[in-house]
């Protein structure tokens, strides 16, 4: 049986998956930390994936300075040479953007996995390491968007900027992921700080989808995807459609096209 490989080399980690044609074989995620290592193939061959079987590989790149760790452990892994959203790989997506090159690759790889799910209009929601949406009308048409940080990021710069908060918000962080039970009220810096993340993510959804929804001019089914998807879900914020293969189900989509399957 031959499959595909898709990989989203994001921010922190490169998030892969196979497809065989007919449907998601296996998917996993590698810090770019190991990229170096064989961590790659080993979760290849531990998903019951043989290289051999690979016909072929497509990458989006988000993060350009990971883009010759991750096309090497990709060959290294498969013995295949990726393509490359943006370079051999193409979106078709018409945009209103003032300068479309402006749009990171993997904002229009969500955008494509979202059309050949769900259709248009849409609002399509990242919850990574920035939070993002995006707004397509009922064309198709990719109208706009909205960035804003996200948890990840917000920790970053609660530790970047104001040092002695750190390990509080850390912890916070720490808590959220575990599933603790969110206070009331904050009664120590740590539970300040975990009311304050939950209240900014939540808000932020809020703030975003209803600003997409108004570009639109009336309501949009909301598609969300990204690492902290799970996360804002044990939050009690709501989506219409969870798919957390989004951006790799627009990266096969638009493979696909160029194939002409």
């Amino acid at each position: 049986m031959s499959w595909r490989l898709y990989a989203d080399v994001g921010n922190t980690a490169l998030k892969w998956a196979a497809h065989d044609g007919e449907g998601w074989l296996a998917d996993g995620r590698v810090a770019l930390t190991q990229l170096g290592t064989h961590t790659l193939a080993e979760e290849l061959l531990a998903s019951g994936l043989r290289p051999e079987a690979c016909d072929g590989a497509a990458l989006v790149i988000s993060r350009p300075s990971a883009a010759e760790d991750a096309l090497a452990a990709v060959a290294g892994a498969t013995g295949v040479k990726a393509a490359v959203l943006g370079e051999e790989l193409q979106c078709e997506i018409a945009t209103e953007y003032y300068d479309p090159s402006e749009i990171g690759r993997d904002r229009l790889a969500a955008c494509e996995g979202a059309l050949a799910l769900h259709g248009a209009p849409a609002i399509v929601l990242t919850l990574g390491t920035c939070l993002t949406a995006q707004a397509l009308d009922a064309t198709g048409t990719l109208v706009g968007g909205v960035i804003a940080a996200g948890l990840q990021a917000q920790v970053a710069g609660i530790t970047r900027l104001v040092p002695h908060l750190a390990e509080p918000v850390d912890k916070a962080l720490a808590n959220l992921q575990a599933g603790g039970e969110l206070p009331e009220a904050g009664r120590s810096t740590v539970e300040n700080l975990v009311l304050g993340l939950v209240s900014a993510l939540r808000g932020g959804v809020a703030e975003m989808t209803g600003r997409m929804a108004e570009v639109l001019g009336g309501e949009a089914p909301t598609i969300a995807t990204g690492g902290d998807l799970s996360l804002a879900q044990s939050m009690g914020v709501a989506f219409d459609y969870v798919e957390p293969l989004l951006v790799l189900e627009g990266l096969r989509a638009v493979d696909e096209r160029l194939r002409g399957r």
